[in-house]
C-alpha cells in the first residue's frame, strides 16, 4: 500500500538544503585556492572559504544534536540484508525497468547502500575534511601557528576529500532522478511530503509505540525479577518522579506501602504464571511520600517463546475519587484498548482489546464514523471530547458509555491526546479500560 507521507521534518529540509549550498561554496572556493581558476580573486577565496568552513561546522553541530534528540541516527544504522540486490538494480535492473528490492518507508528511509555511504561521509569523508581543513587554516595564518611536519600531505588530504565529496554529489543527484518522476525526490526534500510504501502491520506497531510514550496512559513495564525496566512520561508523573534513573532497574516495591505491597505480589505472580490481569484498582505510593488511586492492567511478556517479565498500564483516578468519597469498581477486559481517529472522527487504528471490547471485526471499524459506537443520549459527549482533544486538549480519566457491535452497551474510562503531523493537529487517540459497574455515593 502506498500514501502520501510526511516524511522529512522541517529541521531535516534546511540542513539538508544548507548543507548542499555550503558544499557547493566550499568547492568552488576551495578550487579556486587551489588554483584551479580564478573566480574571487585567491584572498577573497580563502576568506570565504574559512567564513563558509565555520557555518558548516556549526552545521554539523547542530545536525548532530537533531539526529540524537530526534532518533533518526537510527536510519543510519548499517546493514548487509539486500545490499547485493540494490547494487544490481542500481547497474542492471533499473535500466529493465525492475521492481526495487527495497521500499522507503518513514522508519525506514534509506536502503542498504545509502546507509552505508551516508555513514562513511558522515564517520570518514566530512571529519576529515574539516579536521584537515582547519588544520591547514590555522597553518596559514602566523597569530596561531601549528607546527606541521608535510602541509602538503594535509592539502593532498584534503584536496582528495574534496574530490570524493563532488563523485557522491554527482551519484545523488542522479539517483533523485529515479523516482517515479524526475523531480518526485527533489520535490519531497523541498515539502516533506513523498508517497511511500507503508507497511500497514509496521505502522499499526509504530501508532502503538507513539501513543504508548506520549498517552496519559501510564505504561509500565517489568523483568522477571519484578525491576522496572521502562515506563512512560505519564507513569513517572502520576508517580511524581522527574527522572526515570530513579525508577528503572529499582523492585516494583518502591511504588507501594509496605501494607500493600503483599497485594501486589499476588497480582505479580499470577502474570508470571502466564495469567492476564483484567485490572483492579490500586493505590499507589508516589515520590514525595503522597498517596494516588489509578486502576491497573498487566500482561505476561514473551521473548523467544519464554516468560520474560510483564506490562501494562495505569489510568489515574485520583480526582474521581475525590469527587467522590467513595468509587467502587469491578473492572474486565482491562487490557487497554487502543484507538486512533482522524480530525474528521473516523478511525484510523484500533487493538484487538478494542474490538472485544466492542464486539467488532477490524474491517468493520476502520473507516468507520465515531458515531457508530456511541448511543444517541452519548453522541453528544463525545463530539465534545473530539472538539476539545482536535483544538489541543488532553482528557485523562473520563468515563464513558459505549455501544457495542450487538446493540448492548459497557462503559469504560478514556483517555484521549492529539495527535501531530507537523505543527498541524490531524486527530486523536488513546485508551480504554473497561468498568462493569461502577457505583459512586455522592
Amino acid at each position: 500500500m502506498k500514501k502520501s507521507t510526511y516524511i522529512y521534518r522541517r529541521f531535516e529540509r534546511f540542513w539538508h538544503w544548507s548543507q548542499v549550498l555550503l558544499i557547493f561554496f566550499l568547492a568552488l572556493t576551495g578550487f579556486e585556492v587551489h588554483s584551479s581558476f580564478k573566480l574571487f580573486g585567491f584572498e577573497n577565496a580563502v576568506n570565504w572559504h574559512n567564513i563558509a568552513a565555520w557555518a558548516f561546522l556549526t552545521l554539523i553541530v547542530f545536525a548532530i544534536f537533531w539526529h540524537f534528540v530526534s532518533g533518526e541516527w537510527k536510519q543510519y544504522i548499517p546493514t548487509t540484508k539486500y545490499m547485493m540486490a540494490q547494487i544490481n538494480y542500481y547497474i542492471f535492473g533499473i535500466f529493465k525497468g525492475a521492481q526495487h528490492p527495497t521500499h522507503k518507508t518513514i522508519y525506514n528511509k534509506f536502503n542498504p547502500l545509502q546507509r552505508f555511504t551516508y555513514l562513511g561521509l558522515k564517520l570518514l569523508v566530512i571529519p576529515v575534511q574539516v579536521v584537515t581543513g582547519f588544520l591547514y587554516m590555522y597553518y596559514m595564518y602566523p597569530e596561531n601557528p601549528i607546527h606541521l611536519g608535510g602541509i602538503e600531505i594535509t592539502a593532498l588530504i584534503h584536496t582528495l576529500g574534496a574530490f570524493f565529496l563532488i563523485a557522491f554529489v554527482i551519484f545523488h543527484m542522479y539517483l533523485t532522478t529515479t523516482g517515479e518522476t524526475v523531480f518526485t525526490s527533489i520535490k519531497a526534500m523541498l515539502t516533506g511530503w513523498e508517497v511511500v510504501d507503508v507497511d500497514e502491520e509496521e505502522e499499526h506497531t509504530e501508532h502503538l509505540k507513539s501513543a504508548v510514550k506520549h498517552s496519559i496512559a501510564g505504561y509500565y513495564r517489568l523483568d522477571k525479577n519484578g525491576n522496572f525496566l521502562d515506563v512512560n512520561e505519564a507513569w513517572l508523573k502520576m508517580y511524581k518522579c522527574t527522572d526515570r534513573e530513579q525508577i528503572i532497574g529499582k523492585h516494583y516495591s518502591v511504588a507501594r506501602k509496605k501494607e500493600d505491597v503483599k497485594e501486589l505480589d499476588g497480582i505479580v505472580a499470577q502474570v508470571f504464571e502466564g495469567k492476564i490481569i483484567k485490572a483492579v484498582p490500586a493505590t499507589r505510593k508516589c515520590k514525595d511520600g503522597s498517596l494516588g488511586r489509578h486502576i491497573l492492567s498487566a500482561n505476561p511478556t514473551y521473548a523467544g517463546g519464554d516468560l520474560t517479565g510483564m506490562e501494562g498500564f495505569i489510568i489515574d483516578i485520583t480526582d474521581l475519587d475525590t469527587e467522590s468519597e467513595h468509587l467502587h469498581y469491578a473492572v474486565k477486559n482491562s487490557q487497554a484498548g487502543y484507538y486512533r481517529l482522524n480530525c474528521k472522527g473516523y478511525y484510523q487504528d484500533v487493538n484487538d482489546a478494542w474490538l472485544s471490547l466492542y464486539g467488532f471485526d477490524r474491517d468493520e471499524i476502520i473507516g468507520k464514523h465515531y458515531s457508530l459506537s456511541r448511543t444517541k443520549e452519548d453522541l453528544h459527549k463525545l463530539d465534545e471530547i473530539i472538539a476539545k482533544v482536535t483544538s489541543g486538549k488532553s482528557i485523562s480519566n473520563m468515563i464513558a458509555t459505549r455501544k457495542c457491535k450487538d446493540g448492548s452497551t459497557g462503559k469504560h474510562i478514556l483517555s484521549a491526546n492529539p495527535v501531530y503531523e507537523k505543527d498541524l493537529i490531524v486527530g486523536m487517540e488513546g485508551f480504554i479500560l473497561d468498568l462493569d459497574s461502577v457505583k459512586e455515593e455522592i
